[in-house]
């Protein structure tokens, strides 16, 4: 049976939100959200968050990561060795390939007992050659070295790598179970100051009003203050993408609780 206009002007004027009402509201999503922050700073001061040093930071993953280091470093020094010994080299073939020039008959057999090169040149030219037979000597050995440094580093990494990767995935899972626990305790802590602030709020506004104020009628105004303090602490624990996933949830449930009205369609086969 259809209410009468009467009944329907009185809920509507029941109904209706007052801005003391809206300003009250919004004081308590204020004050939820303050009480949210300090009992999130106080789960913190009593638990600390997870972090990767505790994780990489045993025994095992830490000795293998300073033998790579080590082993890293001594390639870099070695490559770099092999550098110097090469313009060095470069450096001898120039002043050999100089004093050739100069003196087209040095390190050739002698023909005749007179001396025709300088005794000084000739010791150049020895110590030139000298430190060049060296440099191919200091090559020969640093290359094998190098491949061998090469080669150890990388067995080093592989095993390294497995005990890298587990960890990697048991820190951010006891991250992600810290910051979940968090923000439990943040919300769930402060809710029943909240609502029973909020019931506080409604019973004094009815008793001034002397009727059933809005705030106290239903339970939209309490979802009200619930999802506002949960789309704000997402945000604070878990930034945009936690704040917009609140924010998801809580439309997909509203569209569940929407009464639809029925189609153009349906109505007209109504009628007939």
């Amino acid at each position: 049976m259809a209410e009468s206009p009467a009944k329907q002007t009185s809920d509507k004027k029941q109904l209706a939100a007052s801005g003391a009402e809206v300003i009250f509201l919004l004081f308590l999503v204020a004050f939820g959200m303050g009480l949210c922050i300090w009992a999130d700073r106080a789960f913190s001061l009593f638990y600390k968050e997870p972090t990767e040093q505790e994780f990489f930071g045993t025994a095992g993953i830490k000795e293998k990561q300073e033998k790579l280091t080590r082993l890293e470093n001594a390639i870099k020094e070695a490559e770099k060795q092999l550098d110097t010994v090469a313009l060095d080299r470069l450096k001898q073939s120039a002043t050999l390939k100089s004093i050739e020039n100069l003196h087209p008959e040095i390190g050739k057999p002698r023909q005749g007992t007179a001396a025709t090169i300088p005794a000084e040149v000739e010791k150049s030219y020895d110590d030139a050659r000298l430190q060049q037979l060296a440099a191919d000597e200091y090559t020969a050995l640093l290359n094998p070295r190098i491949t061998t440094l090469r080669k150890e580093a990388q067995e080093t990494a592989q095993t390294l790598e497995p005990e890298k990767q587990a960890a990697t995935k048991e820190f951010t899972r006891r991250r992600r179970v810290y910051l979940l626990e968090k923000f439990a305790v943040s919300f769930l802590l402060p809710l029943p100051v909240v609502l029973l602030a909020l019931f506080a709020g409604a019973g004094l506004f009815n008793r001034i009003a002397k009727r059933q104020v809005w705030i106290s009628h239903g339970k939209l105004p309490a979802l009200l203050v619930l999802s506002a303090l949960l789309v704000l602490l997402a945000y604070q624990a878990f930034e945009i993408a936690g704040a917009v996933f609140i924010v998801l949830i809580l439309f997909l449930i509203v569209l569940r609780k929407i009464n639809w009205s029925p189609t153009v369609g349906e109505k007209e086969t109504e009628r007939q």
